[in-house]
């Protein structure tokens, strides 16, 4: 009888092991502060990702790759490494409030990135914006929060 028993709840233990590895990884990631990846596109009067900060996370990392530059006119799209022409701003989903805008800098030559600091908790949109008239600009993005 006591085998029995222990077997079961071996197996009950095992059970909910698998379930605790493989049932949750999507929200243990997002748990983790990880948004994304999306693609987006400057222009199009669209947000590029929605995140949440929380008192534990208030800090946000944003960083965009593969980025092109895109003519109007021509529809011609250039890989592009230097990102001084985009510029992000969080906005508050609940009071429509935005940060200053904060220029992307190249770390590594391949990604830009921005870090905002001490963010109220709550859940923000990612706005991109370009400063070309004749080009919009269209790539991959995520964001961390910790």
């Amino acid at each position: 009888m006591l085998k029995k028993l222990a077997i079961a709840l071996g197996m009950l233990a095992l059970v909910f092991g698998v379930v605790g590895v493989f049932g949750s990884g999507a929200s243990a990631h997002h748990q983790r502060g990880h948004f994304g990846p999306a693609k987006w596109r400057t222009e199009d009067g669209k947000y590029e990702l929605t995140l949440r900060t929380t008192s534990a996370e208030r800090n946000v990392w944003v960083q965009i790759w593969d980025v092109y530059r895109v003519n109007h006119r021509t529809k011609r799209a250039t890989q592009r490494l230097d990102y001084s022409s985009l510029f992000v701003r969080l906005c508050s989903a609940s009071t429509g409030n935005c940060t200053s805008f904060k220029k992307f800098n190249g770390s590594d030559g391949e990604t830009g990135a921005v870090k905002f600091t001490k963010m109220i908790p709550g859940t923000y949109r990612v706005d991109i914006v370009d400063s070309r008239t004749d080009y919009y600009y269209r790539g991959r993005i995520d964001a961390f929060t910790w």
